[in-house]
């Protein structure tokens, strides 16, 4: 028996109704991947470690489960509404405009980006309290001017002296 247009198009709706149900579910199931966030700012390293775990472990009230301060890095757990969340903390030396900063990067796992944004927000509040304002980048060399030609020298615009001479037929 062959099916009538209204009930073909009323197939079609439902297996498009059902795939949406499907990808909705998947996707609500699907946990956040680990985002990674972060911040370049111009301070010593050596200055903004301690600043950086005092944040951690006063500011943000984190436990410290690991650091190392010659690598760079510090592992903690952040409790938030009776949850802990893993996260960790890496502080590297980059050169950026000649000279040497210090890039923040923050990783939170299964929170969205803007925690971790905003958690480097208020470090970076908490490094100018501590620190002041990090240093301004360096000025550019001043622009060399170009040198006076010299007085010896013909004007690039002056025609060679060869041109206006007079022209000699070789002599036999």
């Amino acid at each position: 028996m062959r099916q009538t247009a209204p009930s073909r198009l009323s197939e079609r709706r439902a297996r498009s109704t059902a795939i949406a149900r499907v990808v909705a579910v998947i996707a609500a199931l699907a946990g956040p991947a680990w985002a990674r966030s972060d911040r370049t700012l111009a301070y010593r390293r050596d200055q903004a470690w301690p600043a950086a775990v005092r944040f951690l472990v006063v500011d943000e009230h984190a436990k410290v489960t690991d650091k190392d301060a010659d690598a760079g890095y510090v592992l903690f757990e952040l409790r938030d509404d009776g949850k802990t969340y893993r996260g960790s903390l890496e502080l590297a030396t980059v050169i950026k405009d000649g000279r040497s900063v210090v890039r923040f990067v923050l990783q939170l796992a299964d929170r969205p980006s803007w925690v971790e944004l905003a958690m480097l927000a208020r470090l970076e509040a908490k490094l100018r309290a501590e620190l002041g304002s990090p240093s301004p980048p360096p000025s550019p060399p001043p622009a060399k001017e170009p040198e006076p030609p010299k007085k010896d020298a013909p004007s690039p615009d002056a025609p060679d002296q060869d041109d206006h001479a007079p022209k000699l037929s070789p002599t036999p």
